[in-house]
C-alpha cells in the first residue's frame, strides 16, 4: 500500500476549514536562509493555512543573521497578542543556538511542539501515527527501527513509541551495521534527510500470508532533502516493492505533517 498523504491532508483541511468559520487566527513562519527543502515546506504551510482561512505571515532572514537579532524578532512575535502561533523553520544556521531560539516561543504559540514546555504533541509524531492508523498497522510485537535522532523527527517519534510500550531501536547515518538493522526490522521510520539512504537490498523480502496478501516491512519516510532540483526522501522509491506500506516523498508524510501543524494551532486557540 502506497500512502496518499495529499488525500489525507485534504480530508483534514476540509474539517479544519469548517471549524475556523468566523474565527481569525494568525500563524507566523520564520524562515532563515535559503535551504530549498525548507523553502518548499514553508510554501506548503502558507498554501494550506490560506486555504482554511488562517492569515499567514512569513518572515525571511538571511543565513548570516546574528543569534541576538533573531532572538529579538522571536520575542516580538511572542509578545504580539495578535499572533496565534509561531513556526521557526528548521534547520537554523550553525551560528544559531537552535534550542535557545525555540524556547523563546511561548507554549501557547508553539504549534511545532519543539519547546521544552510544549502543550501539544509533535505534528510529525501525529502525522506518523495518522498514517499508521489509516494503513491499519498494528505495532504490537513489531521490531521498530527509527533512523535519525533529530529533535524534529527521530527523537520525538522514538520517545512516543517507547512510552507506548513498543520495541524501538534508534540508529543514525553513522551506524556501521545499518543494513543488519534494517534487514530484521518490521517497521522503519526514517528522518535524517539523506536522499536514498535506505536501498531495496537493505530490506528483507516480503512474505505471502495465508490469504495471499504481501506482508513486507512498513516504511515511513519522514526525511526530506533536495536531489537534482527535486525533493527526495531517505528511502529509495524502489523499496516500495518490498513494503506492505510505503510513504513516498514528496506526497507521503509531509502533507499530513502540515495538516497536523494547523490542528495544533486550533487546539492552542481552544477552538472546538
Amino acid at each position: 500500500m502506497i500512502i496518499d498523504g495529499k488525500k489525507i491532508s485534504e480530508e483534514i483541511k476540509a474539517e479544519l476549514k469548517e471549524r475556523l468559520i468566523g474565527r481569525r487566527l494568525i500563524l507566523t513562519v520564520v524562515l532563515v536562509g535559503d535551504d530549498p527543502a525548507s523553502t518548499k515546506f514553508v510554501e506548503r504551510k502558507k498554501k494550506f493555512g490560506e486555504a482554511i482561512g488562517v492569515e499567514m505571515r512569513v518572515l525571511e532572514f538571511g543565513a548570516d543573521i546574528l543569534e541576538v537579532d533573531l532572538a529579538e524578532e522571536i520575542n516580538k512575535l511572542a509578545n504580539n497578542e495578535r499572533v496565534s502561533g509561531i513556526v521557526v523553520q528548521l534547520p537554523l544556521p550553525k551560528q544559531i543556538n537552535t534550542n535557545k531560539i525555540l524556547n523563546l516561543i511561548p507554549a501557547e504559540k508553539d504549534v511545532d511542539a519543539l519547546t521544552d514546555n510544549a502543550s501539544v504533541d509533535s505534528p510529525v509524531v501525529e502525522a506518523v501515527m495518522e498514517v499508521l492508523r489509516r494503513g491499519h498497522v498494528d505495532l504490537t510485537g513489531k521490531k521498530i527501527l527509527v533512523v535519525g535522532q533529530g529533535q524534529l523527527v527521530g527523537r520525538p517519534i522514538a520517545i512516543c513509541l517507547a512510552q507506548a510500550g513498543h520495541e524501538v531501536e534508534v540508529v543514525d547515518i553513522n551506524t556501521k551495521n545499518l543494513r543488519e538493522k534494517t534487514l530484521v526490522a518490521d517497521v522503519i521510520i526514517s528522518g535524517v534527510g539523506k536522499a536514498g539512504l535506505i536501498k531495496p537490498e537493505m530490506l528483507a523480502s516480503p512474505k505471502l500470508s495465508v490469504g495471499g496478501i504481501k506482508e513486507g516491512v512498513v516504511l515511513i519516510d519522514c526525511g526530506t532533502s533536495e536531489q537534482n532540483g527535486q525533493l527526495a526522501g531517505d528511502i529509495d522509491p524502489a523499496c516500495a516493492d518490498k513494503a506492505s506500506l510505503f510513504t513516498p516523498v514528496p506526497g507521503g508524510v509531509g502533507p499530513v505533517v502540515v495538516a497536523k501543524i494547523f490542528e495544533n494551532l486550533i487546539k492552542l486557540a481552544k477552538i472546538n
